[in-house]
């Protein structure tokens, strides 16, 4: 690349990220304003416009009406185990239907989505249902799949990738519903354990597209020479596979990390108050803010701190994830 050409490309970049940065430090400055700083005219650098406070912060942290931490807390745990649930099930699927002659027919399939769908239908007739009931359900399709494993065409392991992709492509509003039905039937609505499976089943598929080509379609030198030693397929999957491809996993982790983090209509839909992650929290907080009277300049305060701690974290792992790809890009193996 030419001088010139390389020093447009890099005053426009400059320039771009920019625009992108500006409302976060706008947003990071307006947290550590007091309320008669915020009510003047704009204020940019902080002990020459204006002298920093930290009461927003006090407020949003140790405001026992707030729980801002206990949102922040349980975005964290829902999202650390659902995507280390999607990670873990996304790989060992891909291996399975990568490393394995598949035996599953499509009449199997078929014959269990059938029956699966026979408990739900019930369920909502009879106006409720047990876990037990439900797991009953699934045993008799597992029953069923294994009765027919026999009959009919085999599904190939692109129909099976397929068909888990296409899952992905129903508008989320389309699952809201009648995982709401199943979660108040089972008592399990606003659970940290139903929002960590309903994370990682709506995840899945995006795992999965975006392991395929990490896994590879076939099993390496390593896999193996593995095998011919002895080792069993978890262990070849988790002390080989895996480790040869970590930097792949750990980004692609980090960015299915960074949707559980962003996800609103489940939670909103799925949760109250003992499973509320932080964007339903911040939702309601704006709602609360523009049905208040008065003390505008203050909520704006609160909120921006509110907006930096829910920003922070998504931030870090993207950052964190286009250095693990770049590596990867280019070959360099942390």
């Amino acid at each position: 690349m030419r001088p010139l050409a390389k020093a447009v490309t890099y005053a426009l970049l400059a320039v771009w990220s920019l625009v992108c940065l500006l409302p976060v430090y706008w947003v990071a400055i307006t947290s550590i304003k007091g309320i008669e700083d915020i009510d003047r005219p704009p204020g940019y650098v902080p002990f020459v416009d204006f002298q920093p406070s930290l009461e927003a912060w006090r407020f949003i942290l140790f405001e026992h009406n707030e729980n801002l931490v206990s949102r922040l807390v349980n975005s964290a745990v829902i999202g650390s185990v659902a995507t280390l649930l999607t990670v873990v099930t996304s790989g060992m699927a891909i291996y399975g239907l990568t490393r394995f002659h598949s035996t599953m027919r499509w009449s199997a399939l078929i014959g269990a989505l059938l029956l699966f769908g026979v408990g739900p239908v019930l369920a909502s007739a009879s106006g409720s249902v047990s876990l037990a009931a439900l797991l009953a359900w699934t045993l008799a399709g597992l029953a069923l799949a294994y009765g027919l494993r026999r009959r009919g065409p085999v599904i190939s392991a692109s129909a099976a990738t397929t068909m888990m992709l296409a899952t992905r492509v129903l508008p989320p509003v389309v699952l809201v519903l009648p995982l709401y039905v199943l979660a108040q039937a089972t008592a399990m609505r606003d659970t940290l354990i139903f929002m960590i499976f309903v994370y990682a089943g709506i995840n899945i598929p995006v795992a999965v597209w975006l392991l395929m080509p990490v896994l590879g379609s076939d099993a390496t030198d390593q896999e193996e020479s593995a095998q011919l030693d002895g080792a069993s397929h978890l262990t070849i999957f988790f002390t080989i596979l895996l480790p040869i491809v970590r930097s792949s996993v750990i980004a692609i982790g980090l960015i299915i990390f960074i949707l559980c983090w962003n996800e609103y209509l489940f939670a909103a839909y799925l949760t109250a108050d003992h499973a509320l992650t932080l964007p339903p929290w911040a939702v309601g907080q704006l709602s609360m803010k523009e049905a208040q009277v008065g003390g505008g300049a203050e909520e704006l305060a609160h909120l921006s701190a509110a907006t930096i701690v829910m920003m922070f974290p998504a931030l870090v792992f993207a950052v964190f994830a286009l250095r693990q790809l770049s590596r990867t890009i280019s070959g360099r193996q942390p």
